[in-house]
């Protein structure tokens, strides 16, 4: 069921995300106004990160069932990988 939900979602967002320009992803992403020091294209990388973030909370369970070799969180994505334009 949960899956189902996912895949709905996704499929939801797709559009938007599709309709994106470079312009709109290095604009200045912003809270009551003011800066908050990253830009949409940014913002949207750490999504995708935090995102994987929790599967490797999924990932833990594995580690605890045996499993090796699982990939780290992706750390400082605003310096190592800003958004850049194509």
């Amino acid at each position: 069921e949960m899956l189902g939900i996912w895949h709905t979602v996704t499929q939801a967002s797709d559009p938007l995300l599709d309709s994106l320009t470079t312009q709109a992803l290095e604009a200045d992403l912003q809270h009551k106004g003011k800066s908050v020091g990253q830009s949409y294209g940014s913002a949207l990388r750490r999504i995708t990160y935090h995102y994987w973030y929790h599967i490797g909370e999924v990932q833990a369970i594995r580690q605890m069932l045996g499993h090796a070799s699982l990939p780290e969180y992706v750390g400082d994505i605003e310096t190592e990988a800003p958004y850049r334009p194509e």
